[in-house]
């Protein structure tokens, strides 16, 4: 039996056996599942796949998901009239009909990112596809307390806003314990008064805006997968040891929060039986021996005791100048107490990552903030011969460990792209539902609306489409790191 060319290929796809033949009584039959395959089938899928990997043609869209070209084509029409991509160049060939690159459009909206951490709090500005516009920080120590933290915030944050009205969604990272699903901040370890405090909903609330709210590690491991070292990756494991320990777990090309949103907190993970009191009510966590906070504390306590050491001859009396940084430098020019202080923390994280590689047998190990940046080698290996020498040997074998050249505008930069996932899935999903009904695409943008802000918040976004203009914009001058290998800072 003779089949049209496109229904033959549709078949093909489906039955995934190119030499069967196909008869006229099972045809129906295949049409149907395809029918129903194609009713069911996400955008959003498809386009995240381009917003997350970068530019991909039709052909390799229609492979990846399995689908027909034609209904491939169905889509990606709308969503280039929609202008949430735009065609690049004509991917690499061998011969034949050149294919057109598909790519996220990166003026389609900006994004704003915020990450509250203990220690500044970090604020971005992006393009849709987390291109660094802006960047600032505050200290958070200066406030005094939680009320007048988010008070600031809000301040700073409606400030942006006047001054990037293109703005269509924010994303807030936050250090404490979060439960994504519910938009709160549950607990802050070592920061009293944030518990079940409804961060999400508060900002809603105060900007009109749809916000994202997520874990600082897990938007830091968002970066590091969209341009840093897991790019590419399916399966690894950033860990990230600043003022507190968390770690971010990606499996098979998504990040893994749990049931509860709180897989990860590899900080409160026990690795001393009788250990001290941990904030979270646990005894002998690893956050009280690895993280910055707890090898400054152990250094400051070892000086206030007498033990000799160069520090005591540098900074005399002045024990609050003490900070990771310095205890690294100390530990370069030979100090045995910073050796061994630093030494202990990579022992202590080598034996807690051990267990983790068993768990999930990840394709690399990304370390991430201020303590592996600063250490270097005086903790990563005694880091690595514990994590070599407790782990199984298979997990290991070919196990790649990294420190990340990322700096602390990582995490607002995360929670930006997550910010623009949700828009892109708003716009997605109404895509579906004209395409469902075969309603034509109609092009709002063109009658004075903001595409965006219009459909996502409805009555909320009133007075904010008027003020939408071009925003000439400069890069970042006063990066928060001066590291030339920082893939997300702008060249000089």
């Amino acid at each position: 039996m003779l089949l049209p060319a496109r229904v033959e290929c549709a078949i093909r796809l489906e039955r995934q056996q190119p030499q069967d033949i196909v008869t006229p009584s099972g045809l129906w039959t295949v049409l149907k599942g395809l029918r129903l395959r194609m009713r069911k089938t996400n955008p959003f899928d498809w386009l995240r796949r381009v917003y997350v990997t970068g530019p991909l043609s039709r052909a390799d869209l229609a492979e990846i998901e399995n689908v027909t070209p034609g209904h491939v084509g169905v889509v990606i029409r709308q969503a280039l009239n929609r202008g949430l991509l735009v065609e690049g160049g004509p991917a690499p060939s061998n011969g034949g009909r050149p294919r057109i690159l598909l790519q996220t459009n990166p003026d389609f909206a900006k994004l704003i990112g915020i990450d509250i951490g203990r220690a500044r709090i970090r604020f971005v500005i992006t393009d849709f596809v987390g291109k660094l516009l802006h960047y600032d920080w505050l200290p958070t120590g200066s406030f005094t307390g939680k009320d007048h933290l988010l008070r600031v915030v809000h301040d700073k944050l409606k400030s942006h806003l006047a001054q990037f009205p293109e703005i269509a969604a924010i994303g807030i990272s936050h250090s404490g314990v979060i439960d994504p699903h519910a938009g709160k901040v549950l607990f802050w370890p070592m920061v009293e008064g944030w518990e079940d405090t409804p961060l999400r909903q508060i900002f809603e609330d105060v900007s009109g805006l749809p916000v994202s709210l997520g874990d600082t590690v897990r938007a830091t491991a968002v970066t590091e997968e969209r341009f840093g070292h897991a790019k590419g990756l399916r399966d690894f494991l950033l860990v990230r040891v600043g003022w507190g320990i968390g770690s971010a777990i990606f499996i098979d090309g998504r990040v893994y929060i749990g049931r509860d949103g709180l897989a990860g907190e590899l900080g409160h993970t026990t690795v001393e039986v009788n250990g001290e009191r941990c904030s979270c009510g646990n005894q002998g966590c690893l956050e009280l021996l690895s993280s910055a906070s707890a090898i400054v504390r152990r250094v400051r306590s070892e000086l206030e005791r007498g033990i000799d050491s160069s520090l005591r001859r540098e900074l005399g009396e002045n024990l609050d100048q003490l900070s990771v940084e310095v205890i690294a430098s100390a530990a370069k020019s030979g100090d045995r107490l910073s050796e061994r202080i630093l030494s202990e923390a990579g022992t202590y994280l080598g034996i807690a990552l051990a267990s983790m590689v068993n768990f999930i047998n990840p394709e690399k190990v990304i370390l991430a903030g201020r303590v592996p940046q600063a250490a270097g080698e005086t903790l990563l290996n005694p880091l690595l011969y514990n994590l070599r020498h407790r782990a199984l040997q298979h997990t290991v074998k070919d196990l790649e460990v990294v420190v990340s050249q990322l700096g602390g505008e990582a995490a607002p930069i995360g929670m930006a792209l997550i910010a623009g996932e949700g828009v892109l899935k708003a716009r997605c999903e109404e895509i579906a539902g004209r395409t469902t009904r075969g309603q034509k695409w109609l092009d709002t943008s063109q009658k004075g609306e903001n595409p965006i802000i219009g459909n996502l918040q409805g009555s909320q976004a009133t007075g904010r489409e008027s003020r939408l203009a071009a925003c000439d914009v400069s890069p970042c001058s006063s990066p928060v790191r001066d590291n030339p290998n920082n893939p997300l800072l702008p060249p000089r």
